[in-house]
This record gives structure tokens, sequence and C-alpha cells, in this order.
């Protein structure tokens, strides 16, 4: 194995990330040259150059609305973390709560979030809040089973080890449970920053008069549709950027995992 160099840095970054951006950058030449060669109307399908330009113009009014729904966005991720790590700590530690409540948690998603997003909206007002609650409801979940599941995946011979050692259950969690549920954990938290994201656009479509989401409204009743790609586009950047972030967060944090060691193995290879 050869040692850590930024040829090799540059050589990972090529094969992981130029394909990519190649293939997406040929799908915008091919969307551009299909709506500038009149193969499809502007109005249903406007040329991405059509689209920048939209973003340029108005792009005040663009960040405005992309800062209220990332706003949105990070607060219902937040409080989906600490309610689902808090609720499979008590799922693990606390078995009448694992038998007699988790069940009901588990049922209590199958009800279409979207169905709730207006009684959010009666129950909480028409302010930032409800669009927060049902980011939450949504992200919450995948978390919440992920980290039981982790938590849950540690080995009998490691606690009998660690008892035999004189351990306590707070050394314990701290030094095993923790590290081994961390890989599922940010699995659920992949997820469910994504579904936070779905969540703050629901509760916008539901009832606002800010963010992208309520963007996305006027467009579609206005058929304006460089606004709806604007913003679709936008949507889609504050989504990646929130999953890049979680994905920083988790090459920092279990570097010893065998996922990030494979990647150290090919930055040095």
């Amino acid at each position: 194995m050869k040692r850590l160099t930024r040829r090799n840095v540059v050589r990972w970054l090529y094969r992981a990330y130029i394909p990519q951006i190649g293939v997406l950058l040929l799908g915008i030449a091919i969307w551009e040259a299909v709506t500038r060669g009149g193969l499809v109307a502007p109005y249903l399908l406007p040329p991405p150059s059509a689209v920048l330009n939209r973003l340029i113009v108005a792009h005040t009014l663009f960040l405005t609305h992309a800062a209220v729904t990332g706003v949105e966005i990070v607060l219902g991720f937040a409080l989906a973390l600490v309610v689902g790590v808090g609720l499979a700590v008590a799922v693990v530690y606390i078995r009448p709560f694992e038998a007699l409540v988790y069940p009901w948690i588990i049922a209590t998603q199958t009800i279409p979030k979207v169905a709730l997003a207006p009684l959010f909206i009666v129950w909480l007002g028409f302010g930032m809040l409800p669009k927060v609650v049902i980011a939450f409801s949504i992200a919450f979940f995948p978390i919440l089973v992920d980290t039981v599941v982790g938590f849950k995946s540690v080995e009998m011979e490691s606690r009998f080890l660690f008892q035999s050692m004189g351990a306590g259950e707070g050394k314990m969690f701290r030094y095993l449970r923790l590290p081994a549920a961390l890989p599922n954990l940010f699995a659920g938290m992949k997820v469910g920053v994504l579904l936070a994201t779905v969540g703050a656009i629901v509760g916008e479509f539901v009832g606002s008069n800010e963010g992208l989401g309520y963007a996305l409204l006027v467009a579609n009743g206005t058929m304006d549709t460089t606004l709806l790609f604007g913003a679709l586009v936008l949507v889609s950047l504050l989504a990646l950027i929130a999953y890049m972030l979680v994905c920083v967060a988790e090459s920092a944090c279990i570097k010893w995992h065998v996922s990030k060691r494979t990647e150290w193995t090919d930055m040095t290879m």
C-alpha cells in the first residue's frame, strides 16, 4: 500500500466524482438541445439556460425562500435525531417501553404524513413550527429503527468481556454499544435528512407564504415553469448539501469502519 499523496487523492476524486459530473453535464446538454431544437415546447420544459437565468435574475427571492426551507430542514432533522436516538436508548434499556410503546410507534408510521399535515397546520398555525414538526415526523423513524438495530448488534461475547473487566452499563454504552451503533445511526441519518427535506416541502405545500414549497405552489398556479424548475433545483441542492454534511460527519466519526477503510485503501493504492 502506498502512502497518501496529493496525486492519489486527485486520482480518487476523479474516479469517485468526475464520471458522475460528466453524466450530469451530458444530461443537461441533451436537455438544452432538445428544448432549443423545438422538440419540446419551452412552456412545458424550459431549457436549463433559461432556468439558470431565472435563478440569477431572481436570486434574492430564491435565496430568501431557500433560507426558510433550509432552517426548517435543519430544525426538523435535529429534532428527529435527538428524539430518534433517545427513543432507541429507551427501547434497548427499558424492556416495558419496548414491549408496550415501541409497537405503537411503528403503527403510527402507517399513517401517511401528508394526510396529517393539515392537522399540524390547524393545531400549530401557519408559522415555521408545523413545518418543523412535519419534517421531524417523517425523518425520525429511520433514525430510530437503524439506531435500535445498531445498539442490539453488539455481540454477546463483547458484552461478557466488558463485564469481566468490571465495566458498568455506562461505560459499556459509551465504549461498546454506541460505537457499534454509529454505522447504523449514520445510515438512518442519511435517509432521515432527505426525508426531512420532503417533510419541509410538504408542510409548505399545505400552508405557508414563504419557502421553496410555497414557490413551487405559486409556479404551478401560474404555469411558470422556469420558476418551478428553479425552485426544484434549489430543493435538490439543499437536500444534497444536507446529505453531504452527514457523510462528512460519518467519515469523521467512524474512520475505523470497514467502509471508510475501503475508501482510504482506494486513495492509497
